[in-house]
């Protein structure tokens, strides 16, 4: 055969990545960019099974020839038209697929390549699903040692065009619900065009980034009637990552102030039997600057606030308001 190539495909995110290291380098960076989404063979290599083998007649030789794509393109490309694939992996419409391609020289595919490709293509989807899910381990792995990946924020991975990659599940729950940050089409996306201006700039700038000149970004989420979310962005980068895959280039760690509150009056609940009202007092009184103040920001008197901390006191099973704080740090660290 005169090419081999790595193809993968998104029509979701306008994502398309090719690596063919035998093909003229204009060849393909005109694919990547433009032709890869008039391809006519594309439509149906997408729907086909993982590991089935596809030919030009599967995917259509009369339109293929008819098309633009191989009219103003392809037909100057140095190569054949004849070809044959297997996806190794689809996800939603997206795709990744081996190709094998015939020289314009001898445009024909005999038998026994066939059967030689047909030989290498469960260990071409074996190796690629292995490959996946490694980067993912890696990812979580790194989530968890770094300390990054804990329940009070989100983590999202993206890459140069801020595609995700990878979300844990307390990013999920932000992008589902009212927070202000969404994933449209496979992207991140800002209801405030101003927060989404600053996000990608921030993304595009640790793409840039050297390991020895890391940039990282704090911005504001501004989300209207809710409480606006903090993100840091930093660069991120792995090494061995999935050939066809998009490539890492930030990491988000995304703060919901509100929802982290929510989570620690809920803790002190459940740790101590307060009452909604006791535990927001409790989680107040962390702030160290007085029961007064703490009153305030709760909404209720002076006089309210000694009978719950008299009630505090009894639960947690302290006297002084030194022990109360020791005793509530500690069960915060402990969660």
């Amino acid at each position: 055969m005169e090419n081999a190539a790595l193809v993968a495909t998104d029509p979701r995110i306008g994502f398309a990545s090719v690596m063919a290291p035998r093909a003229d380098p204009r060849l393909i960076s005109d694919y990547a960019d433009h032709w890869w989404a008039h391809d006519p063979t594309a439509e149906a290599t997408a729907s086909s099974p993982v590991g089935q083998v596809t030919d030009l007649d599967f995917t259509g030789r009369e339109r293929f020839f008819s098309s633009p794509f191989y009219n103003d393109y392809w037909r100057r490309s140095g190569l054949g038209a004849e070809r044959l694939a297997t996806n190794l992996f689809t996800d939603n419409g997206g795709f990744a697929s081996i190709i094998l391609q015939a020289s314009e020289r001898r445009d024909e595919i005999d038998p026994e390549t066939q059967e030689r490709f047909r030989y290498f293509i469960p260990h071409f989807v074996r190796s690629i699903g292995i490959a996946r899910n490694m980067q993912r381990m890696t990812f979580e792995k790194f989530l968890l040692e770094s300390g990054y990946g804990s329940h009070e924020t989100g983590t999202v991975i993206v890459d140069p065009e801020g595609r995700v990659i990878f979300a844990d599940d307390a990013a999920e729950d932000l992008f589902s619900g009212p927070s202000g940050i969404t994933v449209s089409k496979g992207r991140l996306h800002c209801h405030s065009e101003i927060s989404n201006g600053e996000l990608n700039a921030a993304i595009v700038a640790c793409s840039a980034a050297r390991f020895t000149a890391p940039a990282s970004r704090k911005i504001k989420v501004r989300s209207g009637e809710y409480s606006s979310l903090s993100v840091e962005v930093r660069p991120f980068r792995i090494a061995g990552a999935v050939p066809g895959m998009p490539r890492p280039a930030a990491m988000l760690l995304v703060s919901d102030p509100e929802r982290r509150r929510k989570q620690r009056i809920a803790l002190l609940q459940d740790r101590f039997g307060f009452t909604p009202a006791e535990a927001r007092l409790a989680l107040e009184m962390l702030a160290g600057d007085g029961r007064a103040a703490a009153a305030s920001r709760c909404g209720v008197s002076i006089n309210t606030a000694r009978t719950q901390l008299t009630s505090i006191f009894e639960k947690v099973g302290v006297t002084r308001q030194a022990e109360l704080i020791r005793a509530l740090l500690e069960a915060e660290a402990i969660r």
